[in-house]
């Protein structure tokens, strides 16, 4: 019964967010560097945001951010469905809770890069925002208090402009207290949300 609701909530998003079938997602038991879930092989190699949010549970974040709910899902269920958002007028995300933050995860998303989105989020706290491309240019920015502290392109930071990746993670890793390894963001259940687009 809970995978045909599942299925179902898919098939809901589908027609929204614009995805297609994919392949299906790597295995992440990270045995190498642990970012291979950000690799040009992994299973966001075609490019995603990455969204971190201090002191707010998911439950909060979700009104703030005008999202509309569905179902709570995994890792492969995640990132395994399609083509995110991609061409369409809602950004498609998985939300979970690590440790005290709240971390919003788009395929070919961009949501922390949406100012009038991610700053009102930040309103009395911190908003951590990492989106790198397929074609691995990348941007970080931090909001704090409904401003934007900081807005670089990842190879302003003195990352390798060919494959910015690693060294960006670890510079979002630095402002959050812990390693965003693949093992840990396999390790969470996510909340689907879908929120439109300003």
């Amino acid at each position: 019964m809970k995978r045909r609701v599942l299925l179902a909530a898919l098939a809901l998003l589908a027609p929204v967010s614009g995805c297609a079938p994919s392949e299906a997602a790597l295995p992440l038991r990270d045995d190498d560097d642990g970012y291979r879930w950000a690799s040009p092989s992994g299973p966001l190699g075609r490019g995603f945001c990455l969204t971190l949010v201090r002191g707010r549970r998911p439950s909060q974040v979700v009104p703030v951010i005008g999202g509309k709910s569905f179902e709570w899902v995994d890792w492969a269920q995640l990132v395994g469905p399609g083509d995110g958002e991609e061409g369409g007028s809602r950004y498609f995300a998985g939300i979970a809770y690590l440790g005290d933050w709240t971390v919003i995860l788009e395929d070919r998303g961009g949501l922390g890069m949406d100012g009038l989105i991610a700053g009102p989020l930040s309103a009395g706290t911190e908003v951590v925002a990492y989106q790198c491309g397929a074609d691995r240019h990348a941007h970080t920015r931090i909001y704090r208090d409904g401003r934007i502290e900081l807005d670089q392109n990842t190879a302003e930071q003195g990352a390798d402009v060919t494959d910015p990746t690693e060294a960006a993670i670890t510079f979002v890793e630095s402002q959050v207290g812990f390693k965003l390894t693949g093992a840990l963001l396999e390790s969470k259940r996510y909340l689907l949300v879908t929120v439109p687009k300003t």
